[in-house]
């Protein structure tokens, strides 16, 4: 199928819609940061309104409704909006009944996204900082485990690393 072009995207509003999501497309985000910001609407009116800003420079800003807003509650773990920045979220499309008829909206699935960590080995250009914080202290296994797979020959190998960094000062190839 060719890609579809909503009309929506003609107008270039500046707050994101269902207009901006391809037919069953969802879209991960990354908050930045939410709190309440003057809008003015398409009849020119304005309100105050929450609005979730996006880390990812091409997404335009989310206004945030209530039925959005416990979504991002219920996927992030917490109603405060201080502890969304960093968090992720993904968007999706669905129709819904509002001003008396059927119309498509943005909502936010009620959990957070499952991403896929890269693989850390020997060759993947963060290695060399993985066994640099560890032997220096100021980083852990656990917290490498927290951005990246590891598989158990590759854990010990950046341990073993780490350790001679720690004992020797260098690392030798091994």
């Amino acid at each position: 199928m060719s890609k579809l072009t909503h009309w929506k995207k003609f107008h270039n509003p500046d707050y994101i819609g269902a207009y901006a999501f391809e037919p069953g497309q969802e879209i991960i985000a990354t908050i930045k940061s939410a709190g309440i910001e003057s809008v003015t609407g398409s009849a020119g009116k304005k309100d105050d309104c929450m609005v979730v800003r996006f880390k990812e420079a091409d997404l335009k800003p989310l206004i945030c409704n209530v039925t959005n807003a416990k979504a991002i509650t219920k996927a992030v773990g917490s109603p405060y909006i201080e502890n969304w920045s960093d968090q992720k979220i993904q968007l999706y499309t669905t129709t819904v009944s509002a001003f008396g008829e059927d119309v498509e909206a943005v909502r936010v699935r009620p959990k957070q996204p499952k991403t896929v960590k890269p693989d850390l080995n020997p060759t993947h250009a963060k290695w060399k900082g993985a066994v640099d914080s560890i032997a220096s202290g100021s980083s852990s296994i656990e917290i490498v485990k927290g951005y990246f797979t590891i598989s158990k020959e590759n854990e010990s190998r950046l341990l073993a690393e780490a350790e001679q960094l720690t004992q020797t000062g260098e690392v030798v190839d091994a």
